[in-house]
């Protein structure tokens, strides 16, 4: 009797032992996770290692703006609306013209295809609850992200656990990897601790000035690049839409329509050189494939707008610098405070094309 009596009460031991070894564990992961949180600021000025490092404060303050009940205006798109559009430029111009407070954070992805961005608005912010969406489109974002002389595309971006948790088809996946990446810092931080342990980066070795991107995600550039005229053609032909990119197109549509969320596509500016290289042929497909994902356009690729900006407002070919930045955050507040607001256009702003 005695021997069954010892037998019997064993597996409850074990398994009160079991738990309290998880609970231990739990409760220490979470204390390693909050010291992490107190430290890795003081220790690093990097921002977590989610996206290329140059995209990651837009997003940490959607996030942000999410958990303060904002709903924000989210300007997404590549490398050029990163460049281009200044979310604390367009702020003070809508509450100039309108007097209306609005606020604005820019969602970039560098090197950045209508795919990924596909991905970024139906599993990111869209579930941010945005007020507007205004991604900044251009040939390139139409075109196989192979055939961009200088971009890893959608390669580079999967490869980032922010891409790669979007990308999820299992929305309970997708759902924990956000979680993960918004709350826990062991989970944040995870590739830069990896690559400062393997030697595979110097801690605070950004590879771009640690001021160039401001706190709504905006990448400010003063520089003018020259235009190289091998480079400009590589960019833009031979230029062509597959049937995979019409659908994307058209499921973005749905998808912002199915929400209820406001989707407006920004045609972006481009160099006046690189139509050395683009036909009206050209035009006219890209045109017609925006037209399909029956959003609302608002078209700054035009003569009289690339002619307003002039050269000193362009890095290179395809980017806003600082200067053309301010000038053309100033042009889509005076357009979203017309549509919004119904404030008239004034000035050189009329240089755009307003397709609903």
């Amino acid at each position: 009797m005695h021997h069954l009596f010892i037998r019997d009460s064993e597996p409850p031991r074990t398994i009160s032992r079991l738990l309290m070894a998880v609970l231990g564990m739990v409760v220490c992961l979470v204390v390693v996770d909050r010291v992490l949180g107190f430290v890795l600021p003081r220790l690093t000025i990097e921002p977590p290692f989610i996206l290329r490092l140059q995209n990651v404060q837009g997003v940490e303050r959607l996030w942000a703006m999410n958990a303060e009940n904002i709903k924000p205006v989210v300007f997404t798109g590549s490398s050029m609306i990163h460049t281009g559009l200044s979310p604390h430029i367009f702020d003070d111009q809508v509450k100039a013209v309108s007097g209306k407070t609005v606020n604005s954070v820019d969602i970039s992805v560098w090197g950045g295809v209508i795919t990924s961005q596909r991905e970024m608005i139906q599993n990111l912010i869209i579930p941010n609850h945005p007020q507007v969406i205004i991604y900044g489109i251009e040939m390139r974002a139409l075109l196989p992200a192979a055939q961009e002389p200088d971009a890893e595309g959608m390669e580079d971006f999967h490869n980032k656990p922010l891409g790669y948790a979007v990308s999820r088809q299992s929305g309970i996946e997708r759902d924990v990897l956000l979680w993960l990446m918004r709350y826990s810092n062991l989970f944040r931080y995870r590739d830069n601790i990896r690559e400062w342990l393997t030697a595979k980066r110097e801690i605070n070795f950004l590879g771009y000035s640690p001021d160039a991107v401001d706190d709504r995600g905006h990448y400010r550039d003063v520089a003018i690049f020259p235009r190289d005229p091998v480079l400009i053609k590589g960019y833009f032909t031979p230029f062509s839409v597959s049937d995979d990119t019409r659908q994307t197109m058209s499921a973005i549509g749905a998808t912002c329509k199915q929400s209820g969320v406001q989707c407006i596509l920004l045609n972006m500016p481009i160099h006046e050189t690189a139509f050395q290289y683009i036909t009206g042929e050209d035009v006219a497909l890209y045109n017609g494939v925006l037209r399909e994902a029956g959003l609302p356009v608002w078209d700054f690729n035009t003569e009289q707008c690339r002619r307003l900006l002039g050269d000193q407002s362009y890095f290179d070919i395809i980017h806003l610098n600082e200067a053309g930045a301010e000038i053309f955050s100033k042009w889509v507040a005076d357009v979203y405070a017309q549509v919004f607001f119904q404030q008239p256009l004034q000035g050189d702003v009329a240089c755009a094309k307003l397709n609903s």
